[in-house]
This record gives structure tokens, C-alpha cells and sequence, in this order.
């Protein structure tokens, strides 16, 4: 697959996270893979692709939802600890609040889960690829989950990145079954 970056991609990254950007160079360097022509966006110089902008991303990952079974608040009508005992299959059987937290947090964060989360959402069609890659691999599809998390981050703040976790569906939704969540992040 042979693609550039437009203000097209933009529009349409936008609206599968359902975020609208105030600084687009942030967008813009979250959709680059390592190795990409596109190096620069406005202020914004990225030569090795979103790589820095993913370590941020991975980072507020585990913040947000590190953040949510600390404060035992709700995301959206539904409790991180209810999501740790009724969804994670893997933190079944584990005994402490801590243990099934850990678990879980390295489930959701996992590349495997952020590479399957990425191409259901339809965010691989849109990355900028390098020179003579046809699509993107597994841990591409994941670094640019995480470089989209890191820019809505640096954009606007943590309430938003939880806002686009639920969108991407990196935490389930009040109404979802949560067994057919859990499945489909372990598919």
C-alpha cells in the first residue's frame, strides 16, 4: 500500500478518534512511521517518525489507566476495578487489586493488543509508511496507537486521552458486553 499524508488523512484520523486537534503538526507526526519522506510539520521536526511521540503515548497509556484504578473513578460509566475483575481474562484468578491492575494494564498496553486495536479502527490505512513498505507491521500499527495517544496528550490533557481510549476501544463502553470486549482484545 503506497501512501502520502494529507490534509485528507487528517481529517480522516480526526474523525476515527473523534478528536479535533488545535496543533495539526501533532497529528501530523503521530502517523509517521520511522523512515517516512514526511520529517517535518510546520515548528514540528520529527526525522525519526513518531518513535519519540509513541514513547509518550505508551507512557500516558499506563498513567491514564494507572491514574483511573488509583483515583477509583469511573471511566464513563464504568469502573477500571470492575473492568479489572469482569473483563481481563488473564487478571482472573489473581488476588490483589495490584496484581489484576498489572496484568490488565500490560494486556491493553501489550503491541499485539494496540496492533489489533489500531487496524480495527482503520488508523493503518492512514499511516505514512517508509520508503517501499506496502503496510504496516505489527509493532508500526502499535507505536503509532501510542504516538495518537502521546499527541492528544500534548494537545489537550489527560481527560481527552481517556475520552479517545474509549473511542478506540482500549477500555470498554457503558452498553458493551464486556466478555465480547475482552475477546476481541485477546483476538
Amino acid at each position: 500500500m503506497v501512501f502520502s499524508w494529507t490534509e485528507s488523512s487528517a481529517v480522516d484520523a480526526e474523525n476515527i478518534i473523534n478528536y479535533h486537534f488545535r496543533d495539526p503538526s501533532l497529528l501530523d507526526e503521530a502517523f509517521q512511521a520511522a523512515g517516512s519522506l514526511m520529517t517535518s510539520s510546520g515548528h514540528r521536526k520529527f526525522p525519526d517518525g513518531n518513535k519519540r511521540l509513541a514513547v509518550v503515548g505508551d507512557t500516558v497509556l499506563q498513567l491514564a489507566l494507572a491514574e483511573t484504578w488509583y483515583e477509583g473513578s469511573e471511566i464513563r460509566g464504568i469502573s477500571l476495578d470492575y473492568f479489572l475483575n469482569t473483563i481481563s481474562s488473564a487478571a482472573r484468578g489473581l488476588h490483589t487489586a495490584a496484581e489484576r491492575f498489572n496484568r490488565t494494564r500490560q494486556e491493553v498496553g501489550s503491541n499485539q493488543n494496540l496492533d489489533i486495536i489500531g487496524r480495527q479502527n482503520g488508523l493503518d490505512r492512514l499511516i505514512n509508511l517508509a520508503a517501499g513498505a506496502r503496510q504496516p507491521s505489527a509493532g508500526t500499527m502499535a507505536a503509532t496507537v501510542e504516538a495518537v495517544i502521546g499527541a492528544v496528550y500534548l494537545d489537550s490533557g489527560m481527560t481527552q486521552v481517556k475520552d479517545v481510549m474509549q473511542t478506540l476501544g482500549l477500555v470498554p463502553t457503558p452498553g458493551t458486553n464486556p466478555t465480547s470486549f475482552a475477546d476481541s482484545m485477546l483476538r
